[in-house]
């Protein structure tokens, strides 16, 4: 109870800060971060503000640094994906694998934390295979978000977690729904590939 409440102090502090800085209906906050670090992510277009702001984005970053309670902001930009390792280039097959409990253990009990495109939860690589399924992970505070299209949990007991993040992007106009998707599954392949070098 006391983490919570405390969550959503630090949420109306967010709400505060950015309530006396700009006028409402200029930013569009996009996340409060409550747990490992006290922080927002807000989106302020050019279009909202070049009436009170005259050197976007320099300007809206200043105001937020000098900010009471604000210690860093940084900028939030765009990055290219690349691909280049392979489970044979990582030497997982010859190396890790035969000393992590074998080919059939290797990774047994071990939970990984991946931010990337996305997961696709249909993958041979996250099928169990086990007669008895994965039991839930204890203390694990995780979200497993459901396929909005298929209404299926993208959770197994294999996958552990599952949440998308794509607020920043839509509101950029990086979001492009031809390729990418709100919700946690994958659109262009990256982070499928990136999960099962990993399992």
């Amino acid at each position: 109870e006391l983490v919570t409440s405390y969550g959503r102090h630090l949420e109306k502090r967010h709400d505060m800060i950015l309530g006396t800085l700009f006028e409402q209906g200029t930013y569009k906050k996009l996340y409060s971060y409550r747990h490992l670090i006290n922080g927002f992510a807000v989106h302020i277009s050019p279009e909202q503000v070049k009436s009170s702001v005259v050197s976007y984005p320099f300007a809206i970053a200043e105001t937020l640094s000098h900010a009471s309670g604000v210690k860093s902001v940084e900028r939030d930009w765009k990055v290219k994906r690349l691909t280049t390792h392979t489970p044979q280039f990582l030497g997982l097959p010859t190396g890790v694998w035969p000393t992590g409990g074998g080919f059939d253990r290797a990774g047994e009990d071990i939970v990984i934390g991946f931010v990337d495109s996305g997961i696709y939860p249909h993958h041979p690589s996250f099928a169990t295979h086990n007669s008895e399924p994965y039991e839930p992970v204890p203390k694990y505070r995780g979200k497993c978000e459901v396929d909005p299209d298929t209404k299926r949990n993208f959770c197994n007991g294999k996958i552990v977690g599952a949440q998308h993040f794509a607020q920043a992007a839509i509101a950029s106009g990086a979001f492009n729904p031809s390729v990418d998707f709100a919700s946690p599954l994958d659109g262009d392949g990256h982070g499928r590939l990136e999960q099962v070098i990993i399992t």
